[in-house]
């Protein structure tokens, strides 16, 4: 059976920053035997919303494994990857206030939501297809690598049906060797899989599943954004200015109410029923199209 991690480029590796895509490319560096090809590149976009574990866990991953990780930034551009412009940064020039995602609500005029999650692909995907591209590989000229797993099928034959539409090759080691969330989590979480029973691999990403992508993503549960915002209120106010008129989601779960409710309530869960399900799934391990 021939070795799903091993890539023969070119190819771009799409980074989370989160256990998903990190299991992903510590597989792939192994296959390899820890170096990867030279036309095989890793990148990962900041949105500039990051919670400051996920930029520590990049960076630990970059400096631990001794791979090279392309720290991306949105910087203007709409649609279409030639219009897309971006910057190289790093740990520690890397955006913590926003500013990425400001400028795209700018040029947008709009904001995203469950829907229309432009700021995905604008953000992530097309930023780290813009990269490809300034390096010499034009669209649809590399196969793009994601964390897809093994349980999350639905995304799985997505992916693979868009491949045939549209040409582009985005493949998924991690579903075809069977791999599962719990399978992640034991390799960073030992075979608790809790935060705080152990660190296998002598370093982690430090948060519970789901805390992952933007600090209040609008994909996660009112339940879990609410959560966060009782640990941390501040968190809500970058949020909440953005919606003056326009809204991320519906009338029920906007920001400021959320952030209403649990100053009011510090203690009162927010109803399950609410519309916006728990979302798990690492924000950029998105295929071309999927995110738009």
């Amino acid at each position: 059976m021939t070795n799903p991690y091993l890539i023969t480029g070119p190819a771009l590796i799409s980074f989370s920053g989160g256990r998903t895509s990190a299991y992903m490319l510590r597989m792939i560096l192994d296959a390899h035997g820890g170096t990867l090809p030279d036309d095989v590149h890793v990148c990962f976009a900041n949105t500039g919303k990051e919670l400051p574990e996920t930029l520590r866990f990049v960076h630990e991953c970059e400096s631990r494994w001794g791979v090279k990780i392309n720290w991306l930034e949105y910087r203007g551009g709409r649609d279409k990857v030639e219009a897309i412009d971006f910057e190289t940064v790093g740990f520690n020039s890397a955006s913590r206030g926003g500013e990425p995602f400001d400028r795209l609500l700018a040029v947008k005029t709009a904001l995203p939501n469950w829907q229309a999650r432009w700021c995905t692909s604008h953000l992530k995907v097309l930023v780290m297809f813009a990269f490809m591209r300034s390096i010499g590989f034009e669209p649809k000229s590399y196969d793009e690598y994601t964390g897809l797993r093994a349980d999350e099928p639905w995304r799985v034959l997505k992916m693979r049906s868009r491949n045939v539409d549209d040409g582009h090759r985005c493949i998924s080691p991690l579903a075809s060797a069977g791999v599962t969330q719990a399978d992640v989590l034991a390799f960073w979480l030992g075979p608790t899989r809790r935060l705080g029973s152990g660190m296998p691999q002598g370093f982690d990403l430090g948060l519970e599943p789901g805390q992952g992508n933007c600090d209040l993503c609008f994909m996660k549960g009112a339940r879990l954004r609410a959560s966060l915002i009782r640990a941390n209120p501040d968190l809500a106010r970058w949020w909440i200015e953005k919606e003056t008129g326009d809204r991320f989601f519906d009338r029920r779960t906007r920001y400021r109410t959320l952030l209403w409710d649990v100053e009011r309530q510090p203690e009162l869960f927010v109803n399950d029923s609410d519309p916006d399900d728990e979302h798990d799934a690492e924000c950029g391990l998105w295929c071309a199209g999927e995110a738009a």
